[in-house]
């Protein structure tokens, strides 16, 4: 009989440096996604769509497309606001779920401290069954390894409260996954759902992007918050 396995892809947004007046939030985000749920008609769709916007093996990356950065750097914005939009079309069709560890470091002084609260954090959700691990043979993490804090975060937590059952794939690349990408866009919004509920601003270039606080809301959160576990 086949495994049943759910997968686990996880990234990150903000700097272990505290105090830090560029990214007053870090976050950890994951996103889950069984894979008996076939995605590959929406994935053969969105590459069409890239495709056609010139975009041939595209991987989309939130935060250099909202800054206007590396690959970014000579589109218009209304072209990186049309690529935002064609990712969000496939947040909200795809069939996920996710959960954010989230640290504000206003309240630690050290990165040490952001460590142990993310781990914290990891650890009560897991323990809190929220994910249904139960239900599958296998947790698969994907992580590109970006940070070190945070892979030694998810190998060792995850080995601990999910022993056996949890396996890491290997050699992470964002532009092979799909749902990797997906985990970028959701820190990506949760970062900015993040300084709205603290009474913080977004930026001029993610007010550009998200065209300001109230579509960011109505349009934009509201359409994944139902997903958030």
């Amino acid at each position: 009989m086949k495994k049943s396995v759910l997968s686990v892809f996880g990234d990150e947004s903000g700097k272990f440096q505290s105090p830090d007046r560029y990214s007053r939030f870090y976050i950890v985000g994951m996103v889950f996604h069984d894979q008996s749920l076939d995605a590959s008609e929406l994935i053969r769709k969105l590459d069409d769509d890239w495709i056609k916007m010139g975009l041939a093996n595209f991987c989309f990356h939130a935060g250099p497309l909202i800054r206007g950065e590396k690959g970014y750097k000579y589109m218009l914005r209304e072209q990186r606001a049309k690529i935002f939009a064609r990712m969000m079309l496939f947040a909200r069709q795809m069939k996920f779920s996710y959960h954010c560890l989230l640290v504000d470091k206003h309240f630690v002084t050290s990165s040490r401290q952001i460590v142990e609260r993310l781990q914290n954090q990891l650890g009560e959700f897991l323990d809190s069954g929220a994910i249904g691990a139960d239900a599958f043979d296998t947790l698969k993490v994907y992580y590109d390894c970006g940070q070190a804090p945070v892979t030694k975060l998810l190998h060792d937590t995850c080995a601990a409260k999910l022993g056996s059952k949890v396996e890491f794939a290997q050699a992470v690349r964002p532009e092979n996954y799909k749902l990797f990408q997906l985990a970028d866009l959701i820190c990506t919004i949760k970062l900015a759902e993040s300084k709205l509920s603290h009474s913080e601003p977004l930026n001029y270039d993610e007010s550009r992007i998200f065209r300001g606080p109230r579509i960011f809301k109505h349009d934009i959160l509201r359409g994944i918050k139902h997903k958030e576990i």
